[in-house]
């Protein structure tokens, strides 16, 4: 037999073997490691309740005055979104459009920032209470600026994995000491891994949700795609699942795996734990699951709603905002 011969039988037959020590070999020449214990240690000291893009039942959601309201109402974190505009300025907005939560209309990547001078970001959230401010779009610069200034941490995010803006990011750390005080969390897992690679310094988190790549909604009735890829993207979900209950978190090298609330179990929350990762939970508006979580589990929960804070921990008279 010759050489090629044998070589083409010693794969077919030895693949079964092949396969997973190729797999472990890339796992552990690829996989990035976590930060220092220190910063995460004082990251996660006196983290329990997050404002999920500040108070926005209270102010216009990812404004500066929705972190102000969650600050007042006992945050001890914000959690915003970070998009980018056509110049690659970052800004402070959940949607890829303008439409739902401003007066204009049309996607952030289409503007200049210098074009988003009417930009009013309580444009809508005017029509229901009736009020006459106006909001403009936050830089991400603004608000690292105002979060330090009042001693908030900070949970950015990201959606984009555009490597001019991750590296503006990185800098972003390192200009303000951002390292004790803020974590940067995605659904992509491309982007929390490039992040940990520029800098291995800057505490990471992968965010998720059962279906999040199959349907838009958290209830499963809108799907993202039509015939034959609603079933490739359903086993991709399925697969993305089983990765976060065994290797991808440590392969990724994050130190929080932020978990929608349906998906939250004590189990759970042990496994990760063990693993030297904390769990964070989104979104959390009802008071007695923030209760099992705060005072069962002892996990830090994001909330539409950080006024109920105070019902959890009530505020002594005379100590409150």
């Amino acid at each position: 037999m010759d050489c090629l011969s044998s070589t083409v039988l010693f794969i077919f037959i030895g693949w079964p073997i092949i396969l997973p020590v190729l797999f472990f070999v890339g796992y552990w020449s690829l996989k990035n490691k976590p930060t220092s214990k220190k910063y995460v240690e004082r990251f996660f000291h006196n983290f329990h309740i997050g404002g999920h893009r500040g108070s926005p039942m209270m102010e216009p959601e990812n404004t500066i005055a929705s972190m102000i309201q969650a600050k007042k109402e006992g945050a001890d974190l914000i959690e915003f979104d970070v998009s980018l505009t056509k110049d690659g300025v970052a800004v402070i907005l959940h949607d890829d459009t303008l439409d739902r939560t401003t007066n204009l209309t049309g996607p952030i990547r289409d503007f200049f920032y210098k074009d988003l001078g009417t930009v009013d970001c309580a444009a809508n959230f005017k029509k229901e209470r009736g009020s006459t401010t106006v909001l403009p779009l936050p830089t991400l610069e603004e608000l690292v600026k105002w979060a330090k200034e009042h001693n908030m941490k900070m949970l950015f995010d990201i959606k984009d994995a555009d490597e001019c803006f991750l590296s503006k990011l990185v800098k972003l750390f390192d200009e303000h000491d951002l390292y004790d005080s803020s974590i940067v969390c995605s659904f992509f897992p491309i982007i929390v891994y490039k992040v940990k690679r520029l800098n291995p310094r800057i505490l990471t988190g992968y965010t998720w949700r059962r279906w999040f790549i199959t349907y838009i909604d958290h209830e499963g009735r809108k799907p993202r795609f039509n015939g034959y890829k609603h079933y490739i993207a359903s086993i991709v979900d399925t697969l993305n699942v089983w990765s976060i209950k065994s290797w991808l978190p440590s392969f990724l090298g994050v130190e929080m795996v932020l978990t929608e609330r349906s998906e939250i179990s004590s189990m759970f929350v042990h496994q990760q734990r063990h693993h030297g990762r904390e769990v964070c939970a989104w979104t959390v508006n009802d008071i007695n699951e923030m209760v099992w979580m705060r005072k069962t589990l002892e996990i830090p929960v994001l909330t539409d709603m950080p006024f109920l804070v105070n019902q959890i921990n009530p505020v002594p008279p005379g100590q409150g905002f």
